[in-house]
């Protein structure tokens, strides 16, 4: 018996095939602009165009968006034969012409472009290295705040817009839009918003969200409940599910972007992680101390004066060897 379905897998898999689409039309572009195809690859290419009728649909499409004048009398002596036969033919437009023109631009538009142009643009990625925060200006004039050793894939269509964040922090101002939603999917957990900001912090055991402007729709899981999360407001996703929401004062608030933390009740290794994002010399803690719950304000990219106040605060000895500093009980507190 044939599993059945939901929704959501629908319109997932969906969205799989019309980027694969896209992205079968973009490298026969590619294949065509950089030179005669060879007569397998003629074959391959117009058993593609008769295989679906949306094929020379979407190379029509391309044809009327890019007609560039100078790419046409650069490659005008080019015509490659299966284009020919199925797309109407246009006085003097040289369909590898096309071709290269949309080559051309096919990385501007999908990467720093126009997204309303085409519908599944190819995703990109942005990161950070250690040490280094970056801010970006995404397609549809969001701006998103990157912290050190953090990743996002960016990937817009023409109606959606979706990051998936693999790792650290990041503050979105996600400009307005509401006939594309802005998502943030962090494995099955998703953060929908259409013209807000937010911070997502992100670390191996659990995803904090905090809300500064507008609201956002908090999912654990994709099958799971959602919690609207309005400004002034923060959640966290641990285990895959969602704790109670809790208030915050976004005037005394103190966040990643400042270049400090400011903690109440959380673990050593909560700290630590983020800590690391900005550490040269990577810290971890031993099993026992791991879990130590510690509060304070820290100055994220002074390692050494945070670590030595730690040490202080809660009687923790540190040891550095070849590969980094670890904390751990100091001796008199393990007799």
């Amino acid at each position: 018996m044939s599993p059945i379905l939901s929704e959501q897998e629908k319109l997932n898999a969906k969205e799989q095939a019309e980027q694969d689409l896209y992205l079968q039309a973009a490298s026969w572009v590619e294949k065509l602009a950089s030179g005669e195809l060879d007569s397998l690859s003629k074959r391959r290419f117009s058993n593609w165009l008769e295989a679906d009728a949306r094929h020379p649909v979407l190379l029509q499409s391309m044809v009327e968006t890019w007609q560039d004048p100078a790419l046409t009398k650069a490659l005008a002596a080019y015509q490659p034969s299966p284009l020919k036969r199925v797309l109407p033919q246009r006085p003097k437009l040289q369909m590898a012409a096309v071709a290269m023109a949309f080559s051309s631009v096919l990385v501007m538009l999908f990467y720093v472009g126009d997204s309303h142009f085409f519908a599944p643009a190819a995703p990109y990625e942005l990161k950070t290295a250690q040490a280094n925060s970056m801010q970006q200006g995404l397609d549809d004039g969001s701006v998103v705040d990157m912290a050190p050793d953090s990743q996002l894939t960016v990937f817009f269509t023409a109606d959606k817009r979706q990051v998936l964040q693999g790792q650290g922090a990041a503050y979105f101002a996600v400009t307005k839009d509401k006939q594309r939603p802005f998502e943030v999917r962090l494995d099955q957990a998703s953060v929908v918003a259409v013209g807000t900001e937010f911070n997502i912090d992100r670390d191996p055991d659990l995803i904090d969200i905090t809300v500064y402007e507008g609201a956002v729709q908090v999912q654990a899981t994709a099958a799971g409940p959602s919690v609207l999360l309005k400004s002034g407001e923060r959640i966290r996703i641990q285990q895959h599910k969602l704790s109670e929401v809790q208030k915050v004062d976004l005037q005394q608030l103190v966040d990643w972007r400042s270049g400090w933390i400011e903690i109440e009740n959380e673990t050593l290794a909560y700290l630590l992680h983020r800590l690391n994002r900005s550490a040269l010399v990577p810290v971890s803690a031993s099993a026992e101390v791991a879990n130590l719950r510690v509060a304070g304000r820290f100055e994220l990219a002074n390692t050494q004066q945070t670590l030595s106040a730690l040490s202080e605060a809660y009687g923790l000895t540190l040891e550095q060897n070849s590969s980094g500093i670890r904390l751990s009980r100091s001796p008199s507190q393990l007799q």
